[in-house]
This record gives C-alpha cells, structure tokens and sequence, in this order.
C-alpha cells in the first residue's frame, strides 16, 4: 500500500522516476515496475480503468429486469454496464444503442459465450489474439464495454453512420448485416436503463496544475499503474502530497480527497487516450487479423510494436529488452535497429543474433511479394553486397515496417520510400 504520498514524494523529490525506482525496488520489487513500464498496450488498460466513475448510489440497481424486454437477469445486467460504460465515457445514447445491439448480435447479452472456435469470448465476442486484451480482460464486461467504445469512437462519423456500419467497422463480423436487426430493442433497451440523450459536453480538466505538478502527478500515476496499486490507494496518495504541499499548484479545498480524486481522472484520461492512440494507431482491427496469422512472426512483431515510443540508443538493446547503448548511446536506455529485431525475434523463441551480419544469415530467403508479419528486412548503400547493409527493420503489412531508426528519435513505424526501394537488399524469415 502507498503510505504517505511514497511515490507521489519520492517523484516529487527527484523530478523522475530515480528516486521512485529506488523506492519501488524497496516496496514492490523493481522488476515488476519496469516490466509494466515495457508494455503500453497493458498500461493503457489499466490507465483507462483509473478514470472516474459514476457512483453507483446514482444508478438504478444493476440487476434491473427491464418490464416487457424480455431480458434474464444476466442479460439486464450486461445490458446496463454497457449504458452505463457509455455514460461513464460522456458518450450520447446513440453509442449504447450501438453497444447494446452488437453485445445482442455477438452473444445475446450472454457474457460465458465462447464463438469463433474457442477464440472469441464475453458479450462482444472479442478475440485476445486480435488485440482486445487478455482472455480475463475481455469476459470481464465493464472492460469489454470500455475497449468496444474507445474503438467505436475513432470510426469517423461514427454518430451519423448506420448502426450496421459503425458496429461492423469495429467488429469485422462475417455478418457485416447482422446487426442492424437489434437496434429498434436495443433502442428500448437503453431507454429502459435511462441511456443520456444527448450528445457529450466538452471535458475540460477540472484542476488547473503547472507543468511541473502535472509531470509529478503523471509520473506518479504511471509507477502506481505499473506496481498494480488500485485506484482508492492512488487517490489517498495524492490527498497526502497536497496536505504536505507537493503540489503548489493546486488550488485547495476543504475536500482534498475529492480534489485528488479530479486530479487523478484528468491525468488517468490523458495518459488512457496518450497510449492508446499510440497502440491503436497501428494495431487496428484488419492489421491485427493479419499479424495474427503470422505463427512466430506475429508474436516477434506484436514484441516490437509494444516497444514503440522508446529511444534509439547505439548499440542499445537485446533478447532482455531495452538496455544502456554503446559510444552515443552509452547514456540512453533503448534499442537500435537489430537490438530491437534480436529483442523482438527472442520473443518469438528464435535466436537471430545482435547485429545485421548474423541477422542476415537467421533464416531463409523471403521474396518480397511473399512478406510476412516480422520478417526482417535489410537496406544497404549496394543492395548486391550484404557487407554494406546499414538497417533492419521488422515488417508489419508489406508497406510499413516498425523500426529503431537513428540517434534522437524512437522506436517508430515506418513506410517505404524511394530511399528503400533503391537501397532494399532483401528479406529473411527466422527460424
């Protein structure tokens, strides 16, 4: 347990993370800190789970039998967590109506259906494999709920399209038509349950911190994430750094646990919509499909895509992960070019080696109109002479690759360009 605003102090007092690793190796083991660090998929999870809730004293009870719907209890209920996810995240009631009537099509409402030959499962049918979370995360359906709407909303027009087409571009069903059929029910069903009528207002942060404060507050959040403190305890820790004034910025009130609790949803909606948007960006539904095929490859290039956002450090990088470089890169923690496809491949269970010259010669000779998720693909000065190839890079879909491209920036997708398909020296599948 945080006692004494420890982390939010030990941040507050080495403006990053030192001082709080020192202090998390103490209390709860540095290893577990850094291996949630290395993982942003899971941290936008479980930050997208900090935000704040509607108290449930407001709320109708959850195990309400809509009159006349013809609803079990199980399904009343997994119909009001999605309304009420909906209403959490300020969304207008057309998003629940769209919720509830896919959660309908995908498994009646029913959270223990397993579909898709064992690989699809709670009330929207989401599959692991595909990037929707771990097989506990997806058939808990609070969170099945929150992962289907933070999709649905980056469906351009997503409010003015047709419910079949909104719901289909999230799902990619095999049914694409199958949905529509439930929205007059789930129309009623949502005005049973009191889904809001109308459109969200916009958010703004209800505590107005200097940067400095918010960088605390931020870096706080992310250590407390990574040790899987709950949010209550995070909470309590902020309302004891604002008692001993760790944060001048804040303007106090009479209530500080209330005022730390504002604190945290603003920084937990930032740092949920931060990472996300960094993962999502590339694993989206059809990507994921593909990659998901891919055997070893998929496992080495989901490794590499987790990595992104980390820095590039000469020399930097292994079968462990990110690591202090070499010559430029002795002060930086990150990955070059083939640490980053040694850490990526080591993942996968296959040994490559560190550096280009054995990368080269880890696997068989791929065309390039025969590429695969996590093939490795090598650029040279003279693609005829191995002896002078200068990068590798970890292909996604046959037209983006993701990559540790030079000193001062990170771990990146990339695109081809003329510069690669003059300097394209071939291609390997490792194994």
């Amino acid at each position: 347990m945080i006692l004494e605003a420890g982390i939010l102090k030990a941040v507050a007092a080495g403006g990053g993370l030192v001082s709080s690793v020192a202090l998390i190796a103490g209390m709860a083991g540095g290893g577990q800190y850094a291996k949630a660090q290395a993982d942003p998929d899971k941290l936008a999870s479980i930050a997208c789970t900090y935000t704040e809730q509607t108290p449930e004293r407001t709320r109708q009870p959850a195990r309400v039998k809509p009159q006349g719907l013809g609803l079990t209890s199980e399904q009343a209920t997994n119909a009001r967590t999605i309304v009420d996810t909906a209403d959490d995240l300020g969304l207008p009631k057309r998003a629940a109506v769209i919720g509830v009537a896919t959660a309908l099509q995908e498994s009646y409402l029913k959270n223990d259906v397993v579909g898709d030959h064992g690989q699809a499962f709670g009330i929207f049918q989401q599959h692991p494999q595909h990037g929707w979370g771990s097989h506990a995360q997806v058939s808990d359906p609070k969170y099945a709920a929150r992962k289907f709407f933070s999709r649905l909303v980056k469906v351009k027009d997503w409010e003015n399209k047709p419910l079949t087409v909104a719901a289909q571009t999230v799902q990619r069903s095999t049914f694409p038509d199958a949905y529509a059929k439930h929205e007059d029910r789930a129309e009623k069903i949502v005005s049973a349950l009191g889904g809001k009528p109308q459109a969200p207002s916009v958010s703004r942060d209800p505590v107005e911190l200097s940067a400095k404060d918010a960088k605390i507050v931020r870096t706080s959040l992310e250590a407390a994430i990574s040790l899987g403190f709950p949010r209550s305890a995070v909470i309590a820790d902020v309302a004891a750094g604002l008692q001993s004034g760790l944060l001048p910025s804040a303007e106090k009130t009479d209530d500080l646990a209330k005022l730390a609790e504002q604190i945290i949803d603003a920084a937990a909606k930032r740092l949920c919509a931060e990472l996300s948007k960094k993962i999502d960006k590339v694993l989206d539904p059809k990507t994921l499909e593909a990659i998901g095929k891919s055997g070893r490859g998929a496992v080495a290039v989901q490794a590499a895509l987790k990595m992104i956002g980390l820095p590039y450090s000469w020399g930097g990088g292994g079968p462990g992960g990110p690591s202090l470089g070499i010559g430029r890169g002795a002060r930086t923690k990150g990955f070059d070019c083939s640490g980053l496809a040694e850490y990526a491949w080591a993942k996968a269970g296959v040994k490559v080696g560190g550096h280009t010259s054995t990368q080269w010669s880890a696997g068989a000779r791929v065309a390039r109109s025969q590429l695969k998720p996590g093939d490795l693909i090598f650029f040279a000065t003279n693609p005829r002479s191995p002896s002078t190839i200068h990068h590798v890079v970890i292909n996604i879909d046959g037209k983006r690759y993701v990559h540790a491209p030079y000193t001062g920036s990170t771990v990146k997708v990339g695109r081809w360009t003329a510069k690669q398909e003059a300097e394209y020296a071939g291609a390997v599948r490792p194994g």
